[in-house]
C-alpha cells in the first residue's frame, strides 16, 4: 500500500452506518479505488462520530472515491450527518 486515508464522519446511528459501510457493494467500490479498510472506530469525544482508517494504493483513486456518486448515495443510506469532519490522505509511509 502507498499510504492511508482517514475519514471522520458524524452519523445518526453507528449501527445503521456500520450496516451500510460493511456492505459488500460499498466494499467492492472501495477496493476498485484501491482502498482497504483496516479499522473503524467511535470517536472518544463524540459517540455519534466514526473514524475510518483505510490503506490506500493511489491518492488520485482515493480522491475519486471520496467524490464518487456511489459514496454519496451510501452516505445518505447510512445516515451520515453533513459532510465528513475531515478526510486526510497520507500518500507516503515513513519507514524507520
Amino acid at each position: 500500500m502507498t499510504g492511508v486515508m482517514l475519514v471522520k464522519q458524524r452519523v445518526a446511528s453507528v449501527d445503521r452506518w456500520n450496516n451500510v459501510f460493511r456492505g459488500a457493494q460499498l466494499d467492492a467500490i472501495r477496493r476498485r479505488h484501491g482502498l482497504v479498510v483496516t479499522g473503524t472506530y467511535v470517536d472518544g469525544d463524540d459517540p455519534d462520530t466514526v473514524i475510518v482508517v483505510m490503506d490506500m494504493e493511489n491518492i488520485d483513486a482515493a480522491r475519486r472515491f471520496a467524490a464518487s456518486p456511489e459514496l454519496t448515495a451510501a452516505r445518505e443510506r447510512a445516515g451520515a450527518v453533513g459532510p465528513p469532519d475531515g478526510v486526510w490522505l497520507g500518500p507516503r509511509r515513513i519507514e524507520g
